[in-house]
């Protein structure tokens, strides 16, 4: 009996392990960095070890253990954690923007459509209703997945911050390749893309304060975000990143994913005030406080760049953190009422003009 036992275990054993494996050949893991890219990543200060390091922490705490938080998230139920409505939306048709004009359009999450400077700009974009590498995981919410990459005109400048599943998805940026005239991202970020099968001379990558990409009358600066990056089993293999993108009369800031840190100041510092910022505002708990902000950090971070307006991305679109789906936006609202800062909250689709941005509109308050 025990021999069968055994004999079962094994057989069990060996079948999850060709499973695991056929599943790590998909084309959605990407890759990670190989010879010829290392190279570059090595001459990194940041690289160290064949990892990137962050100067400040980026430590998470899963009080559970690792299997009982997967667990957790997986199978718990989350009802309390997303809306029983589908999301109300505005759907900007974005091939009919005078593309002269100088807006931005949310998706959702962290994706956004931005024109400036006469520069069509696309931002971290997900557009496959889902933010892992199954169609049935970590599903978008009712309402909040409405473009797709037919929708969009020809984008001068793809936007990566890093390579996690909620901001890089493998056949959103397939379906965009043909769209697209240039990928910036962080250092290790160019090896999915030249995986996928993007041609190199269209992919760019930068370190922390490399010297901009200039696109026409903009410059496109890659800053420091306080986070982590790898899309399985590897940790750090690539840079995770924010921007500035600056015009000789606008800067606009990206935080990508990251927890407050002394980044801010010392962006603020190298360019000067920001007339707009986007900055993470969700997924976060204490087990991830050193990679991700709550909302009042987010308002501290938005004060010490000296941002005139704020628009919180981060939230609005998937569960990945154990908080309602509105909790973000609403501590963001109160904090931002009590220090004085100008919030913008558009619907996901809803286009802002960014010389003069629109403020709070709380559209979260209506929807169960």
């Amino acid at each position: 009996m025990l021999k069968k036992m055994l004999i079962v275990l094994v057989f069990l054993t060996l079948l999850l392990g060709i499973s695991g494996a056929c599943i790590l050949t998909m084309p959605d893991f990407g890759r990670v960095p190989q010879t010829e890219r290392l190279k570059l990543l090595n001459a990194s200060p940041h690289f160290k070890d064949g990892a990137f390091v962050s100067p400040e922490s980026t430590q998470t705490h899963l009080k559970k253990g690792f299997l009982a938080s997967m667990y957790s998230f997986l199978f718990e139920s989350k009802r309390e954690l997303e809306p029983q409505d589908p999301l109300p939306t505005h759907k900007t048709d974005l091939k009919a923007l005078d593309p002269s004009e100088d807006l931005i359009v949310w998706m959702g999450h962290s994706s956004f459509y931005l024109q400036l400077g006469g520069k069509r700009i696309l931002v971290d974009p997900i557009f496959s209703g889902h933010a892992s590498p199954f169609s049935f995981m970590i599903r978008a919410f009712k309402g909040s997945d409405i473009y797709t990459a037919d929708d969009l005109p020809p984008i001068d400048l793809l936007l990566i911050s890093h390579d996690h599943w909620d901001h890089l998805d493998y056949g959103t940026v397939k379906a965009l390749e043909n769209k697209v005239g240039k990928v910036l991202t962080g250092l290790g970020v160019g090896e999915h893309f030249e995986y996928w099968g993007y041609p190199k001379e269209k992919i760019v990558e930068k370190d922390w304060y490399d010297s901009p990409l200039e696109l026409g009358d903009l410059k496109i600066h890659i800053t420091p975000a306080r986070h982590f990056s790898g899309r399985f089993l590897k940790k750090n293999p690539t840079l995770p990143v924010s921007f500035v993108i600056e015009s000789s009369q606008f800067k606009l800031f990206y935080s990508g994913d990251s927890a407050f840190g002394k980044h801010f100041a010392q962006i603020r510092a190298k360019y000067g005030p920001m007339d707009f910022a986007v900055m993470e505002d969700g997924q976060y708990n204490e087990q991830w406080h050193f990679v991700h902000m709550y909302p009042e950090e987010m308002i501290e971070a938005s004060e010490i760049l000296e941002a005139k307006h704020v628009m919180p991305v981060h939230n609005s679109k998937f569960i990945l953190a154990e908080h309602r789906w509105d909790e973000p936006l609403q501590r963001a609202d109160k904090a931002a009422r009590q220090k004085g800062v100008l919030l913008s909250t558009p619907m996901i689709g809803q286009s802002i003009n960014l010389k003069n941005p629109q403020k709070e509109n709380a559209w979260w308050g209506k929807t169960r």
